[in-house]
């Protein structure tokens, strides 16, 4: 099944050796063994700089973890360094929560918000957020000078995990806070790497993050010009907030070109146009699906074009609606053949 996301980053499922080509890499992911609900994790990353150019920045440290834990309020993040520059060296040097003040100088977005932005959630199908952290020491790296050329850290990262199991990729990454995503210090990809982190225990079933995305179509393979379905997969450890148990209706928005004109059409009603059928509980999920030839569905002219088409699913009244958790908009749906 080829997924509607083209993801950027190689998901990572062992602890490896993380190598990119820029002055920076994450060397090594320490998750804890038996990681349990309710209960508070100690997790390992380890970082290393190696300079290209020369500058002085703190450190802007981001992970990736599940909504509902809260980080910003209960993490606590401390940075150890080794360096043959004296300033360059820390210990257990307790890491800073950045605020909705402090700017990512590439974009002028808050961090979080940065970092949610050009990252994505990793793959993740539940709900995730981006926590940043800073280090209280501004780092001076030079490659001209062989002792401030490299710096060795080791990132610990204790934090409360929720009341539920849940199974998902820990999403870690860092940069320069004064240099953002600068392309001249950074030539390279954005260091970002994740790894499956695992909590088991409690009386729920676990949630699994990891698990098929809330949109895939049959078959797999199709054009805009074809027949075929899209399906709604809704895992079934939501229990709130989702769309199994009452009507799953279709919202779809086609951009097009005809008479050399761009234009647009939507379907947005409650009727049995644009309800989902009930492929029932599938194990993981409950999924649904319509079968759409999209010229007829959108009611366009043999002579149209599609060249696009977004959707998002809600329910009878309208009161819920399942959009992209990566994106938080509609799902854009690419064709896999022409």
């Amino acid at each position: 099944m080829k997924f509607i996301r083209k993801y950027k980053y190689y998901l990572s499922l062992v602890t490896v050796l993380f190598l990119v080509f820029t002055c920076m890499t994450i060397e090594e992911i320490i998750h804890p063994d038996n990681a349990q609900v309710d209960s508070d994790i100690n997790i390992t990353v380890k970082i290393k700089i190696v300079a290209e150019t020369d500058g002085n920045s703190k450190l802007a440290f981001g992970i990736l973890m599940p909504k509902v834990w809260n980080v910003k309020d209960n993490a606590t993040l401390t940075l150890t360094t080794d360096a043959a520059f004296s300033e360059n060296k820390v210990i257990n040097e307790p890491m800073v929560l950045m605020s909705t003040t402090d700017k990512n100088p590439t974009d002028g977005m808050s961090w979080a918000s940065s970092f949610q932005s050009r990252m994505g959630v990793l793959g993740n199908t539940g709900p995730m957020e981006w926590v940043v952290f800073k280090s209280a020491t501004t780092f001076k790296i030079n490659d001209k000078i062989p002792d401030q050329k490299t710096v060795e850290g080791t990132v610990n990262i204790k934090l409360h995990t929720g009341s539920r199991a849940v199974k998902f990729f820990a999403g870690y990454t860092f940069c320069g806070e004064a240099f953002g995503f600068n392309g001249e210090k950074y030539p390279g990809e954005d260091v970002v790497e994740a790894k499956i982190l695992e909590v088991t225990g409690g009386d729920e079933p676990q949630m699994d993050f990891t698990s098929d995305p809330a949109i895939s179509f049959v078959p797999a393979t199709f054009g805009f010009g074809d027949i075929f379905s899209i399906r709604y997969n809704e895992p079934n450890y939501v229990t709130e907030g989702g769309l199994k148990g009452g009507d799953v209706h279709l919202y779809a928005k086609a951009q097009y070109v005809e008479d050399g004109v761009e234009k647009e059409k939507i379907v947005n009603e409650i009727s049995d146009k644009t309800l989902m059928e009930s492929l029932g509980n599938l194990g993981a999920v409950t999924s649904f699906q319509k079968y759409i030839y999209p010229k007829e569905f959108f009611g366009l002219s043999d002579d149209a074009d599609i060249v696009g088409i977004q959707v998002h699913f809600t329910n009878k009244e309208k009161s819920i609606t399942i959009l992209d958790n990566e994106t938080e908009s509609d799902f854009v749906i690419i064709e896999t053949c022409e």
